[in-house]
C-alpha cells in the first residue's frame, strides 16, 4: 500500500504499445525460428483481445509474458553490451515459453463458469502462470547480473549525484490526516527529526511516509534532496549503504560508505526513508545496522524516517516519541471501501468489523468488492480469509497471507520456538488474554511465555489493548486458516475456558456479580473457543462436556444479554444433528429459536421452534415440547396477535403443571399477566402476575421475581397512579442490576422516563428515556431503543418543538416496520396525527388518525383506537365543529372509562369543557372542566391541571369578568411555564392580551400581543399566529 498502482487505462495503453512492438520484432525476426517466433507472438495478439474484455487480473500475467518475450527475443537477437551472454539461456527457455504461451491462451479461451468468478480457482491458475514466467524471467532476464551492475557503477563514476524520484503518494488514503499533519510539522522545524513509523504489516507505514514526503511544504524545504529507499530485501548494513550509494550514483568504488556519508554531510538538509526496515533491523548484521542508524543520527543535516514492523524502534537513536500506528475507524473504513469497490449492501459493516481497521486488508478486500457485494463476501469469509484478501500476484503489498508469512520468518520469531505456538492460541481469542492469566490457561507454556508474547510484540503481530495481548482479527483469521492451534496447548486453553461456563450457574446468587463480570469480558472468547471445538470433529467423549458449556454459555447470554450466541447454536445443532445426538441438537434449535426472538427475527424463531417442538414430539420429551409452545406463544405476543397468543400459553402452562414444572408454569403466567395488562384488564393483570413472582420467589428464580416485579409497576403505571408505579419500577431495576440483567434494567429506566412524562416533567424524562435507549441500544435491542424514540418524539410534540417530534415519531416508526412490530408503528401514527393536528393540517391528521384505528384494530388493542377516537374528536373540536365534537369525545371518554383509563377519560372531560365554551354555554362547561381538573390532580397530570385553568379562566374573560380571569390565565400560564409547555403559555399570554384589550389597555395589549406572537411563531403554530394578528387588528380598529 505503499504508492498509488497506475490505472487500469494506464496499463491497458501500455501494453497496446508494447503489443505492437512486438508484432514489428517478430516480422523483422532472424534465422530459422522465424515461423515459431510469428506464431508464438500471434498467439499472444490473440491472448491479449480476451484479456482486454476481461478482468484486471489478468492484466500482471499479460505484463510478465510481455516482459519475458521482449528479453528472450532480444537475447535471441543480440549480446549485452558484446559480452556474448545470455544467447544459450533465452534458446533453452524459448521453447517453454512457447508452451506456456499456448496454455495461457487455452485458459483464457475456456469459458469461465460462476463457480469459478465466485471462488479461487481461476486466480489460482493465473497465479500459477506467474509463478511460471517468473522462474523464466529469473534465467532470462537477472542472469549474470553482477556483472551488468558493475557496468552500471562504471558509467555512474563519472557523474554527479543523481536525484531519483520519490514514489507518488497513495491514490486512496483516509484516516491518518493527524498522523500526517505531525510528521510533516516535525519535517518543517529548524533542527532534524528522527521519525520512527511501527506497527503490524499492513497497518500502512509506507503509505503515511510517502504522503508526509509528498506534502508541498516539506517538497518546497528539501528539494530534490530527498531519498526513499525500500531496505526489503536488505538484510545488512553495507548493503543498506551500498543501496544509498547506487540510488545516489555515487561513484562505484570500495569505500562506498566513505562517499555516502560526505555526501550526505554536504547537504544542508536531507530527508532519507529507509521503507521496511526490519529486515535488517532483525537480521544477523542487526547490530551493524543499529550502529549504523545511530551514524545516521549524528549528520545535522539529516532526517531520518523508518517504517518498521514492530513495536519499538532500533536502539542508539533518539527517535520522536511515535507509538505504534493503530488501526483505522470504521469511518475511514467507509470510505477506503466507497473509494475502491463498487458494490455495497448492508452487510458493510460488518464485513468491515471482520477487517479490525487493518488498512491492508480493507484495501485488499474492497479490490474484491469491484465484483461481489459483501453479504457474497462475508459468506465466503471463514473458508477463504486469505484468498480473498489478495490481489493479482499477490506479494507484500497484495496478500495480506504474504504479509504475515514475512513477519512469521523474522529472525526474533525463528529464535523464539514458543511463539508460534502462542500465536495461533491467541488467535482463538477474540478478546485476547492477560499475561499473568495465560499461566494459568496454558500452564504448559509457562516458562515460555514472557518471551514468546515478547517476541510477538517486537514484530507486531500482536499488541497489548488495556492489558491483555491481542491480535487483530484478519491476521487472527489467516493463522487460523493456515497455522491453527493443536496438541496438548490446545487441549489446556479449551479446559480452561469450558471451566468458566459452569460459573453462568452463579447468577442471582451472592457470587453473581463477580460471575457475570467475568463472564462478560471472557464471553467473546469462550464462543470462538466452542464454535472452534464444534467444527472440528469432536471425540464422542467430548461432546457432552460441549454442549454442557455451550448451553450454559447461551443461558448466560440470554440472562445478561452480552454477546451472540447464534453461530455457537447453528454449528454445535449441525454437528449433534451429524453425529446423531438427537435430544441435544433438539434443544439446540429450541435455544436458537429464543435468541432470534430476542433479536426480532421472528420469522426464523419461528421456523427452528416448530422444528425442535416436533423433534420433541416425536421423542415423547413432553417439557421440551412445551417450552417451544411458550417461545411460539411469546412472539405471538410479541406480534400483538393476543388471542392467539393466550391460546398458546395457557396450553403450555397446562402442561408444565401436568408435569410437575413450576418454573415453565410460572413463566407462562408472567406472559399471560402481560397479555391482560395489554388488553387492560389490569385488575386480572395484577393478580396474574402476582401470584407469578411469588411462584418464582418460591423457586428461586430472581430474574422471573423481578420481571414480574416490573411488569406490576407497568399495570399501576397504566392506571396512572404513579406514585405507586415508581417505587415498584425502582426495586425492579435494582434487581436487575443485581443479577446483570441489562435488558431488564432498560426496560425499567423506559417505564421510569414515560411516568415522569405522564407527570410533565419532561427535563427529567427526556434524559431517562435517552439514557434508556442508549442501554437497548448497547445490548442490541430495537424495539426498547425504538420505544424510547417514539416517547422522546411525544417530549418534542408536547413541548411544541414539531419538526423535531416529526422527524423523531417517523425514525420510529421505520424501526417498528422494519422488525415487524405493528403495535408500535400504530402507536407512533398515532402520535404523528397529534404533531398535525397542531399545525392545523387537519385533513392529513384525520386520515393518519383513520389508518392507525384500523391498524389497533386489526390486532385486538383497545387502547388505541379509544385514542384515537379521541384525537378525531379534538380535531372536530378545533375545526368548530362542536356538535360532532361532542359525540365522538363522549364515545371516547366510555371507552377509556370502561378500560380503565382515568388519564384519557380526564382527557376527553376536558375537551368537552372546552366545546361546551365555544358554544358558550358556560353554566355546563365549568362544572365539567372543574371535574376535568380535579381527575388530573388526582393522577398527578400537572399538564391537564393546567390546560383545565387555562380553560376556566377564558370562560370567565368571555363572561367579561376580567378580575377573576386575570389571575386564573396567570395561574395556567405559570403552571406551562414550569413544566416547559411554549404553546400554553402562549396561549394564555394571548388571552391575557385579549382581557387587556377589552379594558383598553391598548399599549400593555398591543405589547403581549407581540410576545405570544413571537411565541408562536417560534413553535410553528399558524393559527395561534393568526389569531394574534386578528386581536391586533381589532385594537386598530377600535383606537380609531
Amino acid at each position: 500500500m505503499s504508492a498509488s498502482s497506475p490505472s487500469l487505462d494506464e496499463e491497458i495503453a501500455k501494453l497496446n504499445v508494447d503489443v505492437e512492438r512486438l508484432k514489428q520484432k517478430a516480422a523483422a525476426a532472424p534465422g530459422p525460428e522465424q515461423g515459431k517466433v510469428k506464431r508464438m507472438v500471434l498467439q499472444m495478439v490473440g491472448i491479449w483481445d480476451i484479456i482486454k474484455e476481461q478482468q484486471r487480473d489478468c492484466t500482471k500475467l499479460m505484463a510478465n509474458l510481455i516482459f519475458v518475450m521482449d528479453h528472450v527475443l532480444n537475447r535471441m537477437s543480440s549480446d549485452v553490451r558484446g559480452q556474448g551472454i545470455g544467447d544459450a539461456t533465452a534458446k533453452s527457455v524459448f521453447p517453454a515459453l512457447v508452451r506456456l504461451a499456448s496454455d495461457i491462451a487455452h485458459f483464457l479461451q475456456k469459458p469461465v463458469e460462476m463457480k469459478e468468478q465466485v471462488g479461487t480457482e481461476r486466480q489460482d491458475a493465473i497465479l500459477k502462470f506467474i509463478e511460471d514466467l517468473d522462474a523464466m524471467r529469473l534465467k532470462v532476464v537477472e542472469v549474470r547480473i553482477t556483472m551488468v551492475e558493475q557496468v552500471a557503477g562504471l558509467y555512474a563514476s563519472s557523474l554527479d549525484a543523481k536525484h531519483p524520484e520519490i514514489p507518488p503518494k497513495p491514490a486512496v488514503f483516509f484516516g491518518r490526516d493527524e498522523l500526517v499533519a505531525s510528521i510533516v510539522q516535525l519535517l518543517l522545524r529548524d533542527r532534524a527529526s528522527r521519525i520512527p513509523l511501527l506497527g503490524t504489516g499492513g497497518i500502512g507505514k509506507t503509505s503515511v511516509a510517502v504522503t508526509a514526503i509528498n506534502d508541498g511544504d516539506v517538497r518546497t524545504k528539501y528539494g530534490r534532496d530527498i531519498l526513499f529507499v525500500s531496505c526489503e530485501s536488505t538484510s545488512t548494513a553495507e548493503g543498506i549503504i551500498q543501496k544509498l550509494a547506487l540510488a545516489l550514483g555515487l561513484p562505484h568504488d570500495s569505500d562506498a560508505r566513505t562517499s555516502l556519508f560526505r555526501y550526505l554531510r554536504s547537504r544542508r538538509c536531507f530527508l532519507l526513508i529507509l521503507d521496511n526496515l526490519e529486515t535488517a533491523v532483525y537480521s544477523e548484521d542487526g547490530e551493524h545496522v543499529h550502529q549504523l542508524l545511530a551514524e545516521f543520527a549524528q549528520l545535522p543535516g539529516l532526517s531520518l524516517m523508518i517504517t518498521m514492523r514492530g513495536d519499538l524502534p532500533p536502539v542508539g537513536v533518539e527517535w520522536e516519541g511515535f507509538d505504534a500506528m493503530h488501526t483505522l475507524s470504521l469511518d475511514a473504513a467507509h470510505k477506503i471501501w466507497t473509494e475502491i469497490a463498487r458494490k455495497t449492501d448492508k452487510k458493510l459493516d460488518e464485513l468491515l468489523g471482520r477487517l479490525d481497521g487493518l488498512p491492508l486488508a480493507i484495501w485488499l478486500m474492497a479490490h474484491q468488492g469491484k465484483y461481489f457485494t459483501p453479504t457474497q463476501l462475508l459468506a465466503s469469509y471463514e473458508k477463504s480469509a486469505a484468498k480473498l484478501m489478495k490481489v493479482g500476484g499477490g506479494g507484500r503489498l497484495g496478500s495480506l497471507q504474504v504479509s504475515i508469512e514475512l513477519s512469521l520468518a523474522s529472525k526474533i520469531l525463528l529464535e523464539e520456538p514458543g511463539a508460534r505456538e502462542l500465536l495461533s492460541l491467541i488467535c482463538l481469542l477474540p478478546d485476547g488474554a492477560a499475561i499473568e492469566a495465560l499461566e494459568d490457561i496454558v500452564p504448559s507454556m509457562s516458562d515460555a511465555l514472557l518471551p514468546a508474547a515478547s517476541a510477538l510484540q517486537q514484530v507486531a503481530l500482536a499488541f497489548d489493548r488495556n492489558g491483555r495481548l491481542k491480535v487483530l482479527s484478519p491476521i487472527r483469521d489467516v493463522i487460523l486458516l493456515r497455522r491453527p492451534p493443536d496438541g496438548r496447548s490446545l487441549d489446556e486453553l479449551r479446559d480452561f475456558f469450558m471451566g468458566l461456563c459452569s460459573r453462568a450457574h452463579d447468577i442471582g446468587s451472592r457470587n453473581g456479580k463477580d460471575s457475570v463480570q467475568l463472564l462478560s469480558v471472557e464471553f467473546g472468547n469462550i464462543n470462538s473457543i466452542l464454535v472452534h471445538f464444534w467444527k472440528a470433529p469432536p471425540d464422542g467423549d467430548n461432546i457432552p462436556h460441549l454442549f454442557s458449556a455451550t448451553t450454559e454459555v447461551v443461558y448466560f447470554s440470554q440472562i445478561c444479554n452480552c454477546g451472540d450466541p447464534t453461530a455457537l447454536l447453528a454449528e454445535a445443532q449441525r454437528r449433534l444433528d451429524m453425529t446423531q445426538y438427537r435430544h441435544a441438537a433438539a434443544e439446540c434449535r429450541r435455544r436458537l429459536g429464543n435468541v432470534l426472538q430476542s433479536q426480532c427475527r421472528d420469522a426464523e424463531a419461528i421456523t427452528m421452534l416448530e422444528e425442535a417442538k416436533l423433534a420433541f414430539v416425536a421423542m415423547d420429551m413432553p417439557l421440551g415440547a412445551a417450552r417451544c409452545t411458550q417461545s411460539l406463544g411469546n412472539i405471538l405476543r410479541g406480534q400483538s396477535r393476543y388471542t392467539e397468543a393466550m391460546a398458546m400459553l395457557k396450553e403450555a402452562k397446562l402442561v408444565f403443571e401436568a408435569i410437575g414444572q413450576p418454573l415453565g408454569a410460572a413463566q407462562c403466567m408472567q406472559s399471560l399477566g402481560s397479555l391482560l395488562r395489554m388488553h387492560c384488564r389490569y385488575a386480572e393483570a395484577a393478580a396474574m402476575l402476582e401470584e407469578a413472582r411469588l411462584a418464582f420467589k418460591a423457586i428461586g428464580d430472581p430474574l422471573g421475581a423481578a420481571q414480574c416485579t416490573q411488569s406490576l409497576g407497568d399495570v399501576l403505571r397504566m392506571q396512572s397512579p404513579y406514585t405507586e408505579a415508581v417505587p415498584m419500577l425502582e426495586e425492579a431495576k435494582l434487581a436487575f442490576e443485581a443479577i446483570g440483567n441489562r435488558h431488564g434494567a432498560a426496560e425499567c429506566r423506559r417505564s421510569l422516563g414515560d411516568v415522569l412524562y405522564m407527570q410533565s416533567r419532561y427535563a427529567e424524562a427526556a434524559p431517562m428515556l435517552e439514557e434508556a435507549k442508549l442501554a437497548f441500544e448497547a445490548i442490541n435491542k430495537p424495539i426498547g431503543a425504538a420505544q424510547c424514540t417514539q416517547r422522546l418524539g411525544d417530549v418534542l410534540l408536547i413541548q411544541s418543538r414539531y419538526t423535531e417530534a416529526m422527524a423523531m415519531l417517523e425514525k420510529a416508526k421505520l424501526v417498528f416496520e422494519a422488525i415487524g412490530q405493528p403495535l408500535g408503528a400504530a402507536q407512533c401514527m398515532q402520535s404523528l396525527a397529534d404533531v398535525l393536528r397542531m399545525q392545523s393540517r387537519y385533513t392529513e391528521a384525520v386520515q393518519m388518525l383513520e389508518d392507525a384505528k384500523l391498524a389497533f384494530q386489526t390486532f385486538g388493542d383497545l387502547r388505541g383506537p379509544a385514542q384515537c377516537t379521541q384525537s378525531l374528536g379534538d380535531v372536530l373540536r378545533m375545526q368548530c365543529r362542536y356538535a360532532e365534537a361532542a359525540a365522538i369525545l363522549e364515545e371516547a371518554r366510555l371507552a377509556l372509562k370502561a378500560i380503565g383509563e382515568p388519564l384519557g377519560a380526564a382527557q376527553c372531560t376536558r375537551s368537552l369543557g372546552d366545546v361546551l365554551r365555544m358554544q358558550s354555554r358556560y353554566a355546563e362547561a365549568v362544572p365539567m372542566l372543574e371535574a376535568a381538573k380535579l381527575a388530573f390532580e388526582a393522577i398527578g397530570d400537572p399538564l391537564g391541571a393546567a390546560q383545565c385553568t387555562q380553560i376556566l379562566g377564558d370562560v370567565l374573560r368571555m363572561q367579561s369578568q376580567y378580575t377573576e380571569a386575570v389571575p386564573i390565565l396567570e395561574e395556567a400560564k405559570l403552571a406551562f411555564e414550569a413544566i416547559g409547555e411554549p404553546l400554553g403559555a402562549a396561549q394564555c399570554t394571548h388571552s391575557l392580551a385579549d382581557v387587556l384589550r377589552m379594558q383598553c389597555r391598548y399599549t400593555e395589549a398591543m405589547a403581549m400581543l407581540e410576545h405570544a406572537k413571537l411565541a408562536f411563531e417560534a413553535i410553528g403554530d399558524p393559527l395561534g399566529v393568526a389569531q394574534c394578528t386578528t386581536s391586533v387588528g381589532r385594537i386598530l380598529l377600535q383606537q380609531h
